[in-house]
């Protein structure tokens, strides 16, 4: 399922804002309360922390609802943090290659960075945007089957619908890809290949090996 990626979703601080010297910005996950805010948040080293306190403009959230977040956030205590923002990360299940056919999107994209969180492959990306929404969807290209020492090869690719939109800004965005789906014991080993096209129209890998 593809999932929209809001071009004007960006993290920005302006010159005159006032800086938090304990603030972290990471991905993480996050569930909401009965109210919507925000009631806990997952880190990508696993540690469940609960919110105690909240920034004046946060997003309220489906509650008993698990979602991806980039945001920033203060630890107060061992288990406790402040959430001053977040943004919600695109983070879909990668779509089996095959049912998109003679249909898959293939606007370019820029990926800034990519890197292993827990049990996600984190990204920072952009597209070049005249306002319109955008639609970016992960793909699994290939699975192989578990060899004898529990490694798993799997291919996935991102790829990008513009809607005919013209190409007048960068529009950031954070997204982080599910890992989960290809984890079941006795999976011990992840060798991922991950790729994309640029604006230049140039083919790129990134290359990971996840340890389960």
């Amino acid at each position: 399922m593809a999932i929209f990626l809001l071009v004007s979703i960006l993290v920005s601080c302006s010159k005159d804002s006032y800086h938090y010297p304990s603030v972290k910005e990471e991905f993480f996950c996050g569930s909401a309360k009965a109210d919507g805010m925000l009631e806990y948040i997952i880190t990508d080293d696993g540690t469940k922390r609960v919110v105690t306190e909240w920034g004046n403009q946060l997003e309220k959230l489906k509650p008993d609802t698990l979602f991806r977040l980039m945001g920033y956030y203060e630890e107060l205590s061992a288990d406790k943090v402040k959430v001053h923002s977040f943004v919600n990360a695109i983070s879909s299940k990668p779509v089996p290659a095959v049912h998109y056919a003679d249909s898959v999107p293939t606007a370019p994209i820029i990926l800034h960075s990519a890197w292993l969180g827990n049990q996600y492959i984190n990204m920072v990306l952009a597209v070049k945007s005249g306002g319109k929404k955008h639609r970016v969807v992960f793909l699994e290209e290939a699975v192989t089957n578990i060899d004898a020492e529990g490694v798993v090869h799997v291919v996935f690719s991102i790829h990008h619908n513009d809607a005919g939109d013209a190409r007048v800004y960068e529009a950031r965005g954070y997204a982080s890809l599910p890992l989960l789906p290809y984890l079941n014991p006795p999976v011990r080993q992840l060798n991922i290949t991950l790729k994309y096209t640029d604006y230049e129209g140039n083919a790129h890998d990134y290359s990971f090996l996840y340890n389960n």
